[in-house]
């Protein structure tokens, strides 16, 4: 990395933060409102043709949801087109994605009074190469280098392993605002050792939300008389009340849902329902046990037993719920811990990814720390970081028999990166001259249940009966869990190679364009 600033980001569903690492110290960096995160909430002016992004954003959401997008992070990696405001202004996943990463450097610049450049970029554990792919877009289109992508939960961890530096095996269980990962990681002298990990990048506090406010719904309905499922920004005034009834019942029995002056075809009504703990916890109860599913299937593959986790770490502003760390507790046998702050551990983590990148934390130095910055012990040893594919990597092949296509598995989840595997395989037709190679990820034994990456023709090749080439494909998966291809004629030396870039990808050039054409920032 350059000589730039230290810098880790955990761009997040709900709220993002920024990190800064100097001589062992690792720091939140506050926004320019004070906050230590900011929301990752983007909406358009088109009076101003400028972007709202955070707290700002936010605020105006209930006025102007038409304006406004929450939780970008889902669609990052596909190929969604975001419409906003009344002319249907469209943006991308990785345009808003990279409003948001903006900020964050702007608000970072303005506190260090220092250019930032070059970043550690924080993903769910179980983000796919396209999804990967999309968040170093999302950085460029910011104007940053992004060094690494590294996994939430592997940044948790290392924050934590950091800072009390007792070899553990760990439990990561990371609830975000739209995302659920949980990963199995080892830590033995500075060595961290991501054994598996297992999540849902479709499963969040967000969809604990949806919940309880279909049932506020239903309530308001039978009690008021009143519908609001038709209304936009009747529907964002519920979920931010229920938003604000989940915050008060990690802490109390019962609260009310209190929503004054709420607005229908006949004028205003206050409304008023009560909710109890155990009332959220049963409409919530299924999303609850589908993580704790996830995380059985953590045990399964790696032969670990409950018994074997010295530590249960949570991480993400959905982990206050209450009812996570009870159930945790029950199924387990470990009370998780409290020793980190969940909703800012991944930006110190990524901010220590950074610093292990920079030597910051095998060298130590001068110190200067400013009065919030976290210290994080220079270990005496060099700090290792190895993390894990979450899902396979394979090629559609066709049996020499049959003739018929069928998935073949080349780089198996859960297997350590950086990784490189190959396979042979050969020409099915008679005279061939080209061998199309067809990538994938994903686990399912359908090619169709599978996401296609990219494809690619090997040839001219040498033109002989069906079965006789040998064509040596190699798969290389870097740091950042994205993939290189190659593949080889072996016996004529006809090769090629590519680095796949997802169906919907962008080049140098139009990332240049994209950042260049991203709104000013209000």
């Amino acid at each position: 990395m350059s000589e730039t600033p230290t810098i880790g980001i955990d761009l997040g569903t709900t709220n993002s933060a920024i990190a800064h690492a100097e001589a062992g110290d690792i720091e939140i960096l506050p926004g320019d409102t004070g906050d230590r995160t900011t929301p990752s909430v983007v909406a358009f002016d088109e009076a101003t043709e400028q972007a709202l992004v955070g707290r700002q954003a936010k605020k105006q959401a209930v006025s102007h949801p038409d304006r406004t997008v929450f939780a970008i992070k889902r669609f990052m990696g596909s190929d969604e087109v975001i419409l906003l405001g009344p002319r249907d202004c469209a943006f991308t996943p990785e345009e808003l994605a990279g409003l948001i990463l903006k900020k964050l450097k702007h608000d970072g610049e303005a506190y260090l009074q220092e250019s930032i450049d070059d970043v550690v970029i924080t993903v769910p554990a179980y983000f796919n190469d396209r999804q990967r792919q999309a968040t170093k877009h999302a950085g460029a289109m910011a104007g940053l280098t992004v060094e690494r992508i590294i996994s939430e939960p592997t940044a948790a961890c290392l924050a934590y392993g950091l800072q009390w530096a007792d070899d553990a095996t760990v439990l990561v269980y990371d609830l975000g605002g739209g995302t659920f990962d949980s990963s199995l990681i080892d830590i033995t002298d500075g060595l961290f050792e991501v054994v598996a990990t297992n999540g849902d990048t479709r499963l969040g506090g967000n969809d604990w939300d949806a919940l309880v406010v279909e049932w506020l719904e239903d309530r308001i309905e039978r009690e008021y008389d009143v519908s609001v499922t038709d209304s936009p920004q009747l529907e964002s005034r519920l979920f931010d009340a229920v938003k604000t009834a989940k915050h008060e019942l990690s802490s109390r029995r019962s609260t009310t849902i209190s929503i004054p002056f709420l607005e229908h075809d006949e004028g205003t009504t206050d409304v008023e329902i009560p909710i109890d703990r155990q009332r959220f916890d049963e409409l919530t109860s299924d999303l609850l046990e589908t993580t704790i599913d996830r995380v059985e299937r953590l045990f399964v593959e790696t032969g670990y037993r409950p018994q074997d986790i010295d530590e249960i770490l949570l991480v993400g502003g959905a982990t206050r719920m209450g009812q996570v760390r009870r159930r945790l507790t029950d199924r387990f046998g470990v009370t998780p811990s409290k020793r980190i702050n969940p909703d800012e551990a991944v930006a110190i983590g990524a901010a220590a990814q950074a610093a292990i990148l920079d030597g910051e934390l095998e060298h130590g130095g001068e110190r200067h720390p400013r009065q919030n910055a976290q210290h994080l012990p220079s270990p005496s040893d060099t700090v290792v970081m190895l993390d894990v594919t979450p899902q396979p990597f394979g090629v559609v092949l066709i049996d020499q028999e049959t003739y018929e296509p069928y998935y073949h598995v080349v780089i198996e989840r859960n297997t350590p990166i950086p990784a490189r595997e190959s396979y042979v395989t050969t020409t099915a037709r008679e005279y061939q001259s080209e061998i199309e190679i067809q990538v994938y990820q994903g686990d399912n034994s359908r090619i169709e249940e599978n996401e296609l990456l990219d494809s690619f023709e090997l040839g001219p090749l040498l033109e002989r009966p069906a079965g006789e080439p040998t064509i040596e494909v190699t798969f290389i998966l870097d740091e950042n869990g994205i993939l290189n291809v190659h593949a080889r004629d072996v016996d004529h030396d006809v090769g090629d190679e590519i680095e796949i870039q997802p169906v919907f990808g962008f080049t140098d050039d139009e990332l240049t364009v994209m950042q260049q054409n991203l709104p000013p920032i209000r």
